[in-house]
């Protein structure tokens, strides 16, 4: 019998996963729908396609870890342990978390080059060196989750998929490695980032022809929809990265608890909230909602 609480996180998952899969795999189907959509030419169309399909992966391993859990007989021994590393552990779910972090990294860099230094783009991040970047994210939040495959195994008496390391000093140094890589390196280079470009388009002024103050005003709105996006990112996950150090740090309790779980509410629901960012800075998508749901 549930509890109280593990009833509502089982709620809020499913909705929130639900939602999170639906809302991605439209803004996938609008960006390739796009007659302008050129994998060699539309760097930031790119990008947010990546977005969404980190943010899908969330999603889908997120239901098997939180969702589906508590209503199933997980297999004991080495077929529970190999099932909670790939499948119910989470661990796949943590992977595409830390993609779609680094992927608005990568699309705060491409901002600056497009942004405060315009002349450059075309000669110092074409996209291939874009694409390059693209993959380097995933191969890094690949190796970053890499540890999680060979110490997370099956507790019977938590009914969870729990992290047996086998020194108590590797989860604190992997801990503060997390919060370091996904967290505070990632916020600080975003608010340095994103404050020259403000300072670029709002605050720098500008005798630039029609032409281009309508090139401006579309960088304006991109960029608010990335600043958008990378403030949500920051309230969501780091409450989770902080509990995550606590709880190798000060309580092993910590970790799996029901305050701990509402924080990886907090990251799905970084994951879900990205299709209504587009859909309520961008007129565009609006329209292509609109069409898409009218099947025109």
């Amino acid at each position: 019998m549930l509890s109280a609480n593990d009833f509502a996180l089982v709620v809020a998952f499913s909705l929130l996963s639900i939602v999170d899969f639906v809302g991605n795999l439209l803004v996938c189907m609008i960006i390739l729908q796009r007659k302008r959509f050129r994998f060699r030419r539309s760097t930031l169309d790119f990008l947010f396609l990546n977005l969404a399909v980190a943010d899908i992966m969330v999603a889908v391993f997120a239901i098997p870890r939180y969702v589906l859990s508590p209503f199933f007989v997980h297999p004991l021994g080495s077929a529970g342990d190999l099932l909670c590393r790939f499948i119910t552990g989470g661990n796949l779910m943590w992977t595409g978390g830390a993609a779609s972090v680094f992927t608005l990294v990568v699309i705060a860099f491409e901002r600056r080059h497009v942004v405060v230094r315009p002349h450059l783009f075309t000669k110092k991040l074409t996209m291939a060196k874009l694409r390059g970047l693209v993959i380097l994210s995933w191969a890094s939040a690949s190796l970053l989750n890499l540890p999680l495959f060979f110490i997370i195994s099956y507790d019977s008496e938590t009914n969870f998929c729990i992290e047996n390391w086998p020194n108590p000093l590797l989860p604190k140094l992997y801990g503060i490695v997390w919060f370091c890589v996904v967290g505070a390196s990632p916020v600080i280079f975003m608010a340095i980032v994103y404050s020259k470009i403000v300072h670029q388009l709002w605050l720098k002024k500008s005798t630039s022809s029609r032409f281009n103050r309508r090139a401006i005003l579309m960088s304006k709105k991109v960029t608010k929809m990335a600043i958008t996006l990378t403030v949500i990112y920051s309230v969501c996950w780091l409450p989770n990265l902080v509990l995550y150090i606590l709880a190798f740090n000060i309580s092993d309790a910590v970790y799996g608890s029901p305050l701990y779980r509402w924080t990886v509410v907090l990251t799905c629901l970084n994951s879900t909230v990205n299709p209504f960012v587009y859909t309520l800075q961008s007129r565009r998508f609006r329209q292509s909602i609109r069409r898409a749901l009218t099947c025109k």
